[in-house]
């Protein structure tokens, strides 16, 4: 259980919202939707509150959702007016939860806070092509002592 702050309201623990304040932005993101959970399902619960400029479910290859979905609203009143009255709710059993979205994050960005979460290390795309590019290629000695240690030395690609 979170802490309250001076209002009564219940803060949680560590967790902030994408930029750090409540009416951040029109563009929020909605996780841990149900599977059985439709477009018209988030349409018909936050469309009371404004009006959506679009409403985007990313799906797998087999064709269900990935269970989050993208909603952007025409004005940041209305996102806000969303984000209170949505923030609570449950959909198909399942609590949804609400973040704001983040604007002006470019692709480099992205990438970087996606391998920190899954590496610790703030490694970059960028970089990571450039020492890959500076780097000499093996040998066909490297490839053969590095195929010794793999237990593949004998492939048919060294013959």
């Amino acid at each position: 259980m979170g802490r309250r702050d001076d209002d009564g309201e219940e803060e949680s623990k560590g967790k902030k919202d994408a930029k750090g304040s409540k009416d951040s932005g029109t563009k929020m993101i909605v996780r841990n939707v149900a599977f059985e959970a439709t477009k018209r399902d988030l349409s018909q619960l936050f469309g009371p509150f404004g009006q959506l400029k679009s409403l985007r479910m990313p799906r797998k290859f087999d064709g269900s959702h990935r269970g989050f979905a993208f909603i952007e609203f025409v004005t940041k009143k209305e996102a806000a007016n969303a984000y209170a009255a949505v923030k609570n709710t449950h959909l198909h059993g399942r609590h949804l939860v609400l973040e704001y979205a983040k604007e002006d994050e470019a692709l480099q960005d992205l990438r970087e806070r996606t391998a920190m979460q899954f590496t610790g290390t703030k490694k970059t795309y960028k970089r990571e092509m450039e020492q890959a590019a500076d780097a000499p290629a093996p040998s066909r000695k490297a490839k053969f002592m590095k195929g010794l240690v793999e237990g593949d030395a004998f492939d048919s690609n060294f013959s």
